[in-house]
């Protein structure tokens, strides 16, 4: 028993490394890309490029690790039944839930890394990148901009274009931009402009320009030369707020009466007891044979990793609301995901041999 359950352990561990490692590079590539556009929208300097990629990719392997240990539970084992193997165990005696038993010092190492990394990494992590993003934002200027280069700046829809920029005495020159409101988009040229500083909010002010303003699609255009105009820089304070309760330590939200930070303690407890629940899940979708099609119960597993996932997220938002008892939180969906797989598990998990026999000698 002891050969076979290390043998169980480790085809799903190799199988679960090659899931992760697919998925994070995919996902890094994502972060990549937003971070380099947060860069390009002025919200952060470009010297924090790798290091908020790094502190983003932390709160990623919370859904990833979960994720890939489903997945390479669930293949690994379904590749078992297609070759047979899993079959002859079951031959010699071996049930699901023999199966079960042997992967529970794996699954109990996942369920505490999920503890560790959801309940104090990744807070850690985004406290870490709160005070980073808070230092430049007293720090970033017009030097996130780059000499010669339309970017976005202003808004998603708003681009700024400057020839050049002059570091120390953040002096800009020859100056468009494009600015998008909701009833007019803005257009201004300016000769120069200098950054400068009021009541906590950064501006810049453009000199010897143009700026015409108007609604797309209507003749209401106005076009106005001015010695002075000064323009809002974007502000960071709503980026930081979003990191408020994901930032604070966990025993603070333990203690909290506030409804969104109760709401993300349970949140943070998703990842590890969605590994308990997954393989519960992956085990009674494993089991297959070859007559059937090669991948259905890969495409199950999914469909069932996606209901869940879509369960917790409206669980998540329902208790951030006040419409959800937090006693309840999200237990609910953890408790019908383990309900199915049980009854599918009791299911399938026929007796086993000896038992049939003595069934018959009987």
């Amino acid at each position: 028993m002891k050969i076979i359950a290390n043998y169980l352990r480790k085809q799903t561990v190799k199988t679960t490394l090659v899931v992760l490692m697919l998925l994070f590079l995919l996902m890094v590539g994502t972060l990549f890309t937003s971070t380099l556009r947060a860069i390009a929208r002025g919200v952060l300097p470009p010297e924090l490029l790798f290091i908020e990629l790094s502190l983003r990719s932390v709160d990623v392997l919370s859904i990833l690790i979960p994720l890939s240990f489903y997945l390479g539970l669930l293949v690994s084992m379904s590749q078992m039944y297609r070759n047979q193997e899993a079959v002859m165990m079951h031959t010699f005696g071996l049930s699901i839930k023999d199966m079960m038993r042997a992967f529970a010092p794996l699954v109990a190492t996942v369920f505490v890394l999920m503890l560790l990394i959801a309940l104090v990494v990744s807070p850690h992590a985004a406290k870490i990148s709160k005070e980073l993003t808070s230092e430049a934002n007293e720090k970033i200027s017009l030097m996130g901009l780059t000499e010669g280069k339309f970017q976005k700046f202003f808004s998603n829809e708003g681009v700024i274009f400057v020839e050049k920029i002059d570091p120390e005495t953040k002096r800009v020159e020859n100056i468009f931009a494009n600015i998008h409101h909701p009833d007019r988009v803005d257009t201004v040229t300016a000769e120069y402009g200098f950054q400068f500083e009021e009541k906590n909010q950064k501006y810049i002010a453009l000199f010897n320009g143009y700026r015409n303003e108007g609604k797309p699609g209507t003749k209401e255009y106005q076009m106005m030369k001015f010695d002075r105009n000064d323009i809002k820089l974007p502000d960071l304070d709503a980026e930081i707020a979003a990191l408020d309760e994901k930032s604070k330590p966990t025993m603070d939200l333990v203690k909290s009466v506030d409804v969104i930070e109760q709401a993300q303690l349970h949140w943070r407890l998703s990842p590890a007891f969605s590994v308990l629940v997954l393989f519960l899940l992956a085990m009674a979708l494993a089991k297959t044979s070859h007559r059937e099609a090669k991948f259905i119960n890969l495409v199950l597993g999914i469909l069932g990793y996606v209901v869940m996932i879509n369960l917790l997220t409206i669980g998540h938002s329902l208790l951030e609301q006040g419409k959800i008892s937090m006693s309840l939180g999200l237990w609910w969906v953890y408790l019908l995901v383990a309900l199915y797989a049980f009854w599918r598990i009791r299911k399938l998990d026929g007796p086993k041999i000896g038992d049939q026999l003595a069934g018959v000698n009987s």
